[in-house]
């Protein structure tokens, strides 16, 4: 898959994940034409954090993609400081003119944050994931969930708990004894399927625990007919990045993240 189309699959993603577990969270438009392009935008002032990844004032973009001109932009930056947002993030993915995109962005003081970088990779072979680990890791249900709740703390992330029992997901754990010390999930859209939600416990880490869910659920994907594997993560996060590249995963490329504040 080229990367355009791999972008744009993505961002329909982000739209379809958006409402099953983000169902109440401020407010969701998608443009489809000038002078928006297509986008999707998410506006939410109660969750304005200073890290991209934590803040839901959002602009997904795939180049000039359906039309995006300057005063699109213009626009769409009106719309958050009309919402008394002071600071949202621009999430740009590969698609047409995108040096002009990027030129529109400068001359509109966005800054692209330079402390990590958010690489896309994709796996496409179908050969089984090699691991050790002393864990036990299996697919859980709801159930599960909620008991694994107070002994998981942190852990749990809030959207592999709010997607539990939602048709085309699903969920793995890894277990020390009945302990339940690492998550990751796993959703099926499209062809795709999209590694997601995944976190250890502080205390048990370095113990083979995300190879082997990354394991178990390119092994599902593969048995429900998924043509193609899908994660996201950051590069500050050198863990999850090797992880993902030991099973296989290759960079396809970066989203490029840029800020705008009041």
């Amino acid at each position: 898959m080229d990367e355009i189309s791999l972008s744009l699959k993505l961002k329909r993603l982000a739209v379809w994940l958006d409402s099953r577990y983000e169902p109440g969270s401020g407010v969701r438009k998608q443009f489809d034409g000038a002078p928006f392009g297509s986008c999707y935008v998410t506006v939410d002032p109660g969750r304005q954090g200073s890290a991209a990844s934590g803040n839901l004032n959002r602009v997904y973009l795939c180049g000039t993609e359906a039309g995006l001109q300057p005063e699109g932009l213009d626009r769409l930056i009106e719309l958050f400081t009309a919402a008394g947002v002071k600071r949202f993030f621009i999430w740009l993915s590969p698609g047409p003119d995108m040096d002009r995109v990027r030129g529109w962005l400068k001359e509109r003081r966005l800054s692209r944050p330079r402390w990590t970088a958010y690489p896309t990779l994709c796996r496409e072979r179908h050969t089984p994931v090699q691991f050790r680990t002393d864990l036990e890791v299996r697919e859980v249900d709801t159930a599960e969930i909620a008991a694994a709740r107070e002994q998981l703390g942190e852990t749990l992330w809030p959207e592999y708990a709010r997607s539990a029992g939602m048709d085309n997901f699903f969920h793995y754990m890894a277990f020390d004894g009945t302990r339940p010390v690492a998550i990751a999930a796993l959703c099926m859209f499209e062809d795709l399927g999209y590694l997601m939600a995944a976190r250890t416990a502080e205390t048990h880490r370095k113990r083979g625990a995300q190879q082997a869910l990354i394991a178990a659920r390119v092994e599902r994907a593969e048995q429900i007919g998924c043509s193609v594997l899908v994660s996201e993560t950051l590069t500050m996060l050198e863990h999850s990045l090797r992880s993902l590249q030991r099973a296989g995963f290759q960079e396809v490329y970066d989203k490029e993240v840029y800020e705008w504040s009041a």
